[in-house]
Order: C-alpha cells, then structure tokens, then sequence
C-alpha cells in the first residue's frame, strides 16, 4: 500500500466546505467498523478511523470558501435535498485498497443521485468549483488509512485476514446530509466542524 497522505496530496490551505454523512449516528456502522479493528490495527502502517470520524463522503469543495459561501451552499443544498427521499444504505464487503481500506456501499445509484443533488446545489453558489464529476460515482467509508508504505507480504497477510473475516453487511436509513469544514490530519485521518444539518425530504 501506498501512504494516502502522500506530501503531494495534502491541503496547505483548508478547511474546506465538504458534504458527509456522518456513520458515528448509526450504531450499526459503528459495530460493523469496529469489527475490523483487531485486524487493522495489527499492521503498523494503517490507522484505523475512530467511530466519531466514520463517514461518507458526498462531494467535495477543494478549495477555500467564505462565510457568505458555505451559508449559501447550505441553503441551496437544504433546497435541493428537501426534495431526495430517504434511502436505505448497505455498508460492505470492505476493499483493501491502494492506500486505504474502504467498505463499499449498496446500492450504488441512491448515493448517485445524492451526489448529483449536491452538485447541482453547489452549482448555484457564484465562485465555488467542483472538480469534474467521475464517470462513475464510488460510494464508500473508510475505515482506515495508510501512513506510510507497505510490503507485499504485508499487503498479502492484510488480504487474507480481511477476507477471512467478512463481517455481516451493516444496514442504514440515509436520511440526512451533514455540511461541514473539513481539514486533514495527516496522522489520523479527516477532521471537521459541522456547518448546517440538511434533511432529505421528510416522510409521512
């Protein structure tokens, strides 16, 4: 694995304005990520990502925002959420990947939309920049970072463990997008302030 806070990915500039939804408020994330912790902090290159910094991302604003922005990213994000219905979200099986272990999350399309929502709402606010949109959109929750490299044997035993142990999906109601300014810790992972709670649209 490579280390995810690479010097050249860092940000010298931040926080940033960033849309999350916040798992340590859904106890069965926070059980299905602590299911993984013997394993992940048995390799010394990984940090596993405490409960209260458990998310998913939405989108991302990469760059610096003021005041009068982020309050007008709320408002046209609360606008366009109030109209996206709750969904139910299924967290794994959990990827060890290039520079993180992430779980993936099902299905992939309501977590789509959302993004596009979001887009759409940051799209409105004169003088923020998104970058372009993947082909693809991936949703997933990190559960752990890499700090520095790692070997292929190391990488082969992580593998095995995590495949061995394949935890139970975690089942939840996405019903609330969490604005917040989210700065980097380059030792533990992603820190933030939440900014504003924006609701889905209320059910009967």
């Amino acid at each position: 694995m490579e280390n995810f806070f690479d010097p050249q990915r860092i940000w010298h500039n931040g926080p940033y304005p960033h849309f999350l939804i916040l798992l340590d408020r859904h106890p069965e994330c926070v059980a299905f990520a602590e299911a993984h912790a013997d394993i992940l902090r048995g390799f010394a290159h990984l940090t596993p990502v405490p409960a209260e910094w458990l998310h998913i991302t939405v989108q991302g604003v990469h760059h610096p925002a003021s005041p009068e922005q982020v309050k007008q990213l709320a408002d046209e994000a609360r606008a366009e959420l109030s109209a996206v219905a709750p969904f139910t979200l299924q967290l794994g099986p959990t990827w060890p990947g290039v520079s993180a272990i992430t779980a993936a999350l099902y299905p992939e399309e309501p977590m789509a939309a959302l993004n596009r929502a979001v887009r759409t709402a940051a799209g409105r606010v004169e003088g923020i920049a998104l970058r372009p949109p993947e082909h693809k959109f991936w949703p997933h929750t990190t559960l752990a970072y890499a700090r520095t490299a790692s070997s292929q044997a190391q990488d082969y035993l992580l593998n095995r463990a995590l495949r061995q142990l394949r935890p139970a999906r975690a089942a939840i109601t996405v019903d609330t997008v969490h604005l917040v300014m989210q700065g980097q810790d380059p030792d533990n992972g992603y820190r933030w302030e939440p900014v504003a709670e924006l609701p889905l649209r209320a059910t009967a």
